[in-house]
C-alpha cells in the first residue's frame, strides 16, 4: 500500500482531554474541524494532523475524531500511534463502522494482512455501502494470495465508489492480471490513463500487462502481482 512521506519529527498524543461542558466549547471544536479541511484541502497535511491532534486531545471518546486523526497519522506514517489512537473504536463491536475501515487501512500498511482482511469484513457487514472497506479487503485478500475473491471485493468496491477511482481500477486490473485476465486488465487500466494520464503508476502498469499479453502469456510471470504493491486511495477526513 502507498504510503504518504513522515511529515513530522515528533507528534505526541498523550495528555488530558479538557473537562467538557466550558461555554464555547463546542464552537472551538467546530472551528479546529473546520481549519483541519481546509488544511488538508490546500495540502497542508503537515498543519491538518497538528490541528487534528489538538481536537483529539479535546475530544478523546469521540469516535469520528479519532477516526479523522488516526487517518492524518497513518498517512504521516505514524502507523503505531494510529493503531493505538483508533484500537478501542474499531473493536466495537456495535461501534462506528469508519473505525474499522480505517483500522484495515492502518493494518495493511503495518503489512498485517490478516487482521485488515479481519477489520474490512466487520466493516461492510456493519455498512454494505463501505466501498473504502471493500476496497481494504480487496488488498488484503490479493495480498493472501486469495485472488478470485478479492476480484469480488474489488468490484463491488468500484461499482459504489466515490471520488478518485484509479486506485480501485489499478487494484482490480492487477489482480485480473495475476489471473491471467489480461486482456480486461488491459481494458481497465487504458480506461484508467484515459481519466488520469498523468498517473506515473498506472501507465507503468499498462506497460507490463501489455507486455505479458503481447508475448501470448510465455513471458516470465513475476513472483507478486504486475506492478509491486497496490494502489491505495487518497483518504478525506
Amino acid at each position: 500500500m502507498v504510503s504518504a512521506c513522515a511529515l513530522l519529527a515528533a507528534c505526541q498524543t498523550t495528555g488530558s482531554t479538557p473537562a467538557a461542558g466550558h461555554a464555547g466549547d463546542s464552537s472551538v471544536d467546530a472551528a479546529l474541524a473546520r481549519a483541519a479541511a481546509a488544511s488538508r484541502a490546500s495540502g497542508d497535511k503537515r498543519q491538518s494532523l497538528s490541528i487534528l491532534e489538538k481536537l483529539y486531545k479535546r475530544n478523546s471518546e469521540d469516535p469520528q475524531v479519532a477516526v479523522d486523526y488516526a487517518g492524518a497519522l497513518r498517512e504521516a506514517e505514524y502507523l503505531n500511534q494510529a493503531a493505538m489512537v483508533l484500537a478501542p473504536f474499531a473493536n466495537d463491536k456495535k461501534g462506528l463502522p469508519a473505525a474499522k475501515t480505517e483500522y484495515a487501512a492502518i493494518q495493511l500498511a503495518l503489512g498485517n494482512n490478516k487482521s485488515a482482511e479481519e477489520y474490512a469484513l466487520k466493516a461492510v457487514t456493519q455498512d454494505q455501502n463501505d466501498y473504502r472497506a471493500y476496497h481494504y479487503l480487496g488488498i488484503a485478500l490479493d495480498s493472501q494470495g486469495m485472488h478470485k475473491e478479492a476480484e469480488r471485493a474489488f468490484r463491488k468496491a468500484l461499482d459504489m465508489w466515490q471520488g478518485d477511482p484509479i486506485p480501485v481500477m489499478n487494484n482490480l486490473a492487477l489482480n485480473l492480471a495475476s489471473q491471467d485476465f489480461l486482456d480486461e486488465a488491459v481494458a481497465i487500466l487504458e480506461k484508467a490513463q484515459t481519466i488520469a494520464p498523468d498517473r506515473i503508476e498506472v501507465e507503468r502498469n499498462l506497460r507490463i500487462v501489455r507486455t505479458l499479453q503481447q508475448s501470448a502469456r510465455h513471458a516470465p510471470k513475476p513472483t507478486a502481482k504486475p506492478g509491486g504493491k497496490p494502489m491505495a486511495e487518497p483518504v478525506s477526513h
